[in-house]
C-alpha cells in the first residue's frame, strides 16, 4: 500500500488495495486507488472490507484493474439544536401565514417614529387564540416540506452519503404568503455514480407529491364555491391573504382533483380555497420547481443520471425558457437567479466519479415517474393579483 500518510480505516487493507491518492475534501477524505491483481469487488475479503467502510464508495474497471474511490466522512456532531430551532420558528411563521389566509390579523403593531413623518411598524402583541386557526395550514405545509427533505435524507443515508438534517427557512408572514422559503439539506460527500444520484434526487419530489395529494383532497372538500363569479376575474381559483385577493393557476393534477371532488366547472364560478387546500397546492408547486432539470435542483440530478454530460445542453434550454416565462410571472426570473447563484454560475450538473454506470430498468421507471409528476404539477402562471 503506497501513500504519503496512513489513512484511517485502511490499516487492514495492505493485501487488497494499492492507494495512489488521498486528499481532504468537503469535510472528509477521499481515498483512490486500485485493487491488487486477482481481486475484484466480489472477492470475499474485499466485500467484507467495503461493508465495514464508513462512507460511500464506487468501483470501475480501468486498464485491466479495478479502481476504487472511497469517501470517509469527518467525525462531527450535528447541531440538532439549530435544525430543531429552525423547524419550530418555521412552523410558527407558517401558522401565522395560515392565520392571515383565514382572515385573521394575529400580530398587533405599533408605529415607531423615525422623524420627518416616517414611522416603522413594530410588532407589540400576538393573539394566541388566533394561532389555532392558522395551525392546519402551517402543520400541513411544514409536513410536506419535511417529507420532501426526509425522502432525500433517508435515501442518502441508505447510500452511505454524509448528509445534513433539513434546514428549514422561516420568512416573515407579512412578506411571504406562506411564511417560509422552504427547506434544504446539504450533501457533504460526493455522489459516486448516476444510480445513487437518481435515487437521492427523485426521492424528495416523489415524497412531497404523494404527501400533497391527501392534504389537497381534504382541503378541497372544505373549500367554498362562490357563484356567480365577479366580472373580469383573472382565473377560477382564489385565496385571500390579509384582505388581498390572489388568484392561482391550476396544474393538471390540481384542476383534475377539483373536478373530481367538487361540482365545479369553472364557468361563472370561483373556488375560494381553504388554507389546507392552498398548502396542498403549494406542495405540488414546490415539487414542480424542484423538478426543473437545471443545475443541482432535483430535476438536474435526475436528468444527469439519465444523460450524463449531455444533461448540460438540455439544462441550458430549460434555463432559457425561464426568461420568457418571467414575462408571465416575474417569480421565474427570481427562481432563475437563485438557481444560478446556488449553482455557482453553472446550469449543468457536476460530474460523478463513475459516469459509465448506467441506470437499471427500475431507474428508468423512476425517471419516467419524475417526468410525469413534473408535467402534472407545473403551472406557467402560478400567481396573479
Amino acid at each position: 500500500m503506497h501513500s504519503d500518510a496512513p489513512v484511517k480505516g485502511l490499516a487492514d487493507w495492505p493485501q487488497l488495495f494499492d492507494i495512489y491518492r488521498s486528499e481532504k475534501v468537503r469535510g472528509g477524505e477521499i481515498v483512490s486507488g486500485r485493487l491488487l491483481p486477482g481481486l475484484d469487488t466480489s472477492s470475499p475479503a474485499v466485500r467484507d472490507a467495503l461493508d465495514r467502510w464508513p462512507g460511500p464508495y464506487e468501483s470501475r474497471r480501468r486498464a485491466g484493474a479495478w479502481e476504487l474511490l472511497l469517501y470517509r466522512p469527518a467525525e462531527r456532531r450535528e447541531r440538532w439544536w439549530l435544525h430543531v430551532g429552525l423547524l419550530i420558528v418555521t412552523l410558527l411563521s407558517t401558522i401565522l401565514a395560515g392565520d392571515m389566509l383565514a382572515g385573521q390579523h394575529p400580530i398587533g403593531f405599533a408605529p415607531l417614529p423615525l422623524g420627518t413623518g416616517w414611522s416603522l411598524p413594530i410588532p407589540v402583541s400576538l393573539r394566541f387564540d388566533a394561532l389555532l386557526l392558522g395551525a392546519p395550514f402551517g402543520v400541513a405545509l411544514v409536513a410536506i416540506l419535511f417529507l420532501h427533505e426526509s425522502g432525500h435524507y433517508v435515501t442518502a443515508r441508505h447510500h452511505r452519503i454524509n448528509v445534513s438534517p433539513p434546514y428549514f427557512i422561516p420568512f416573515p408572514p407579512y412578506v411571504s404568503v406562506i411564511g417560509t422559503l422552504g427547506a434544504f439539506i446539504r450533501l457533504r460527500s460526493p455522489l459516486m455514480n448516476r444510480r445513487a444520484l437518481l435515487e437521492v434526487g427523485v426521492a424528495g419530489p416523489l415524497a412531497s407529491f404523494l404527501a400533497s395529494l391527501p392534504v389537497l383532497w381534504w382541503g378541497l372538500l372544505h373549500s367554498r364555491v362562490i357563484s356567480p363569479a365577479p366580472p373580469g376575474i383573472p382565473g377560477p381559483y382564489l385565496i385571500r391573504f390579509m384582505d388581498q385577493e390572489i388568484w392561482l393557476g391550476g396544474s393538471i393534477i390540481f384542476s383534475g382533483m377539483v373536478r373530481l371532488l367538487l361540482d365545479f366547472g369553472g364557468g361563472g364560478e370561483v373556488l375560494l380555497l381553504h388554507p389546507v387546500a392552498f398548502a396542498g397546492w403549494v406542495g405540488l408547486f414546490v415539487t414542480a420547481l424542484n423538478l426543473l432539470p437545471i443545475s443541482q435542483l432535483d430535476g438536474g440530478h435526475i436528468l444527469y443520471s439519465l444523460l450524463g454530460d449531455r444533461q448540460q445542453k438540455l439544462a441550458f434550454v430549460f434555463f432559457a425558457l425561464l426568461v420568457p416565462l418571467g414575462f408571465l410571472w416575474p417569480g421565474w426570473w427570481v427562481w432563475a437567479a437563485v438557481v444560478f447563484i446556488v449553482g455557482r454560475g453553472r446550469v449543468g450538473h457536476p460530474p460523478v466519479f463513475n459516469k459509465e454506470r448506467g441506470l437499471t430498468r427500475t431507474g428508468m421507471t423512476l425517471v419516467l415517474a419524475a417526468a410525469l409528476v413534473f408535467i402534472l404539477c407545473v403551472v406557467a402562471v402560478p400567481f396573479r393579483l
